[in-house]
This record gives structure tokens, sequence and C-alpha cells, in this order.
């Protein structure tokens, strides 16, 4: 059989994992809010491809002010009720009285999740989204015995409540968090964030003098005061140096403060809130990005800016230190080395053009990594296989091990087109797979190599293929 590389074949006989299903999405924002970040913009492109893929999707979130109750958005059903913490007793009661109505809830925690188990019943899927672990930001935002119930609803109720459940992660590092400090016992799978259409950069529009470029939502655990008080020593090298910052948040007005304290009102603009095209041309002109957060669920800034072939200076913290390749698309500073010491190395190595367009090139190459459609065919999987394995009252062992194989279609002695028509019969939902030339590329989660060789035996393949444990790098990309 002849097959184009990089191609998928039998897509058109394989349907989304979530055709004719009906999903709720929790969500505690939704995407008009005045504070929506990363969570939001996660949840909004998810729920717009299930309903591309044929879902009747549901969201319910916090209302807030000038917000009507109901709507629609995107091809989903907006409901939206309580606020800021009234939201999560609002969404149990539409879950109680609405429950049947739905296949499916997918449970998406921001430091306190909907506890959705307990009010979907037991028979309805249930999969949980965590971004990040938020331990280090209960303390950072609220009084020690709020931070104290904060840090038990995440941990041990969440523990208790979701027991088995898949759960999501949207990065290895928090997959890693996940397991070790919130001991979460259900399988988990990483489905990281998608990226937007590559931007259109015009020829020539790259600043000639150095220039850091953020475009963020202005927050505390961003901790952009720390890129404010670098700007001082890098201009004793930089003299050049110009800085915008674009986006919103609560934190605007303290960090517009803190530069005009340090006298860098012709150095730093604060530009507010931009459209797309706004931030393409801010994006275009820049050298460098600067994520000096305290911990991020991946670092979805990071890789836009990347899109643009812009790289990122990052501390080395959960999230940043899987969507920043070291060396490749950015820097990875050590904590507790100052940002401007990581900054100033990346405008000198960028001073030199060609350096930066090869960099600019693997930014681009890495960007394009990701997209929201996969993404939201990953998810669909995870939750198609839980709403199986709740007809079936079957569960996995959850494992954190994932193989990846690679088979040689032309050592295999069977019908290859027989083949890829078994392939979605013997593989998990959430397993993936790609055909990319004369080669089968495969990724199968929760399980070890002597299960994959095991699966490998059953379609055939065994005496043609190899495998190795999947990497960080292999659970972001998937088998593409």
């Amino acid at each position: 059989m002849s097959i184009d590389p990089g191609t998928r074949p039998l897509t058109e006989a394989v349907p989304f994992p979530l055709q004719g299903k009906r999903v709720l999405l929790l969500n505690w924002r939704d995407r008009t809010h005045p504070l929506a970040g990363g969570a939001e913009v996660y949840t909004w492109n998810i729920g717009e491809r299930l309903v591309a893929g044929g879902s009747e999707v549901t969201v319910f979130t916090a209302r807030h002010a000038g917000s009507a109750r109901t709507g629609l958005d995107r091809g989903m059903r907006v409901v939206r009720g309580g606020g800021t913490f009234g939201v999560y007793l609002a969404a149990a009661w539409f879950l109680l009285r609405h429950r049947r109505r739905f296949d499916a809830v997918v449970d998406f925690q921001n430091g306190i999740p909907f506890f959705a188990p307990l009010f979907a019943g037991r028979r309805r899927a249930v999969v949980v989204v965590v971004h990040h672990v938020h331990t280090e930001q209960f303390a950072l935002h609220f009084s020690p015995l709020f931070s104290r119930i904060g840090q038990f609803l995440e941990g041990p109720a969440s523990r208790r409540v979701y027991g088995r459940r898949p759960v999501v992660a949207v990065s290895p590092s928090t997959r890693r968090d996940v397991r070790r400090r919130l001991k979460l016992r259900g399988p988990i799978h990483v489905v990281p964030n998608g990226t937007a259409a590559r931007p259109t950069v015009p020829a020539g529009a790259r600043s000639p003098f150095p220039h850091v470029v953020v475009v963020s939502r202005l927050v505390s655990h961003k901790r952009f005061d720390l890129l404010l008080e670098a700007v001082p020593d890098l201009l004793a090298t930089h003299p050049d140096l110009r800085v915008d910052i674009a986006g919103d948040g609560p934190d605007r007005a303290a960090l517009q403060a803190r530069a005009a304290e340090l006298g860098l009102d012709d150095v730093v603009t604060f530009h507010g809130f931009v459209s797309a095209e706004q931030r393409e041309q801010l994006l275009a002109a820049g050298w460098v990005t600067a994520a000096p957060s305290q911990a991020e669920g991946w670092g979805l800034t990071v890789v836009e800016a990347n899109a643009a072939g812009v790289p990122a200076v990052a501390f080395d913290v959960p999230g940043l230190r899987d969507s920043v390749v070291h060396g490749r698309t950015g820097w990875i500073v050590p904590t507790g080395t100052p940002l401007a010491a990581g900054l100033d190395h990346a405008l000198r190595e960028l001073a030199d053009p060609r350096t930066a367009g090869s960099m600019a090139d693997r930014c681009r190459t890495w960007a394009g990594s990701f997209s929201w459609e996969t993404s939201a065919e990953r998810l669909a999987g995870v939750v198609a296989g839980e709403i199986d394995a709740r007809r079936s009252r079957s569960r996995r062992e959850a494992s954190d091990l994932s193989v990846r194989v690679e088979a040689d279609l032309r050592g295999f002695s069977g019908d290859v087109d027989a083949l890829l028509t078994r392939l979605p019969q013997v593989l998990r939902r959430s397993d993936e797979w790609v055909v990319d030339g004369h080669t089968l590329q495969v990724l199968l989660h929760g399980c070890d190599q002597a299960v994959a060789s095991e699966v490998m035996d059953r379609l055939g393949l065994a005496l043609c293929s190899r495998m190795r444990l999947a990497t960080s790098s292999d659970l972001l990309t998937g088998a593409r």
C-alpha cells in the first residue's frame, strides 16, 4: 500500500470519539469574564472543536456583571449561575437536576474542583482537567485559614471524591504534581494547549534594537514586577532596550506605578488589551519574551510567542520547563538566578541575525506541533474511553507509563488496509496513531512495554516494530 508521508488514512472512516454525545463542561469563568485567562482559552477552544466533531456541548460557568443567564457561543450552550464561589453550588444544583441530559461531564479544576462525581451519579463519565496545582497560589491570595481550606479541597477532598476517575493534565509538569502532590489515583493523560494559526509576519518587522515583548494577563503569580526590576540592569549593557507589555489584569496599575518608580516611562510601554492584529505586530517586532511566573500549567503565551518566531526566557518552574525547550525555543533560567542575567544572555545571543533566524525557525516548528484540533481529539478520546468503561463497569490500572511504537509496514505480511481498519478496534480510545510514509507511529497510554508488546502481537506487528518509553516531548506532541 502506498501512503503519503504525514497522512492518517481512513480518517473519514474513524468518527470523532464523542460524535453524537452530550457533554457538559464545568468551568469557573467564561471567556467574556473580565478576569478570563488561559483556562478559559483552553475550555472554549476544546468545546468549540467538540461541537465541530458532532458533540452537543453545554458549558456551565459563573455569572458576571452584564452577562446573560443563558446564551449560545461558538455553537455551545452557555449557562451561568453563581458568582466567584457561588458557582460551585450553582453547578452542583444544575448537575443534580439535569444530569440525565448528559453522557459525560468534564470538570475543569481551577484550584477548587466542582466535585462533579458527587452530583453526576456513579454511572456517568466524569473527567477532571487540571491546569496546575495551586498550593502556593492559595497562600499568595488568601489568609492562612482559607489557604488551608483550599489546599484541602484541591488535595485530600479531590482524592476522595474523584477516586480512580481519569485526569487530564495540560503538561508533564502538571501530571507529575497531580500524582506526587495531590496524590490523585486515576490514570493521568497529558492534553496540552493548542496554538492559533501561525501569524503573518511582514518581512523586516523585527526591531533593530533589543526588544522584549510580553503579551499576557497581568496577575500577581506572573511576577512581571521581576521583569521591571531587571530593566535597569539590562539598560547598562543594552541602552537601546525597549519593553512592550500588552494585556490587562488586576496588577496593571501596580506594575505601571512600579515602572514609574524605577524611571522606566521612556523604556516600558503598557498597551493594555490589544487586538489580534496589534498583538501580531508587537510580537513581530520582538526579540524575546519573558515569563517570570511562579508556576504555570503550560505556558500558552510562550508558545503563542514562539508561533511568531519569538523565543522565551523563563524560570525553571512547572509548566514553563515543558513549554520552553532550553537552547532551542528559548532559555530556562535556574530558580534563584536574577532574571536580568537570563535576559542579558538571550539578547546577546539574538543580536546575531543568523542565531536569531535559526531560533525563530525552531520556535515556529515547535509551536506548529500543537493544534486545538489535535488537543480536542485527544481529550475526546479520554472522555469516550471513560464512557465505555462506565458502561461496562471495567476499570484500568492507573499506570503513568506510555510507550511509543514505530512499526515498519513494509515488514508487515498481512493486508495493510485491513490492519488500519482494525487499529481503532484494538487500541484504547485514548491511544494515538498516525501513518508517516511506510511507518506506523503509535502512542499507547497507561501501559508498560510488556503490555505494548502484547498489543503489537495482536496486530501482527511484533516482528516489524520497535518501542521505547514515551518522553515528555512525546506526551506533548502525541504520535504525530
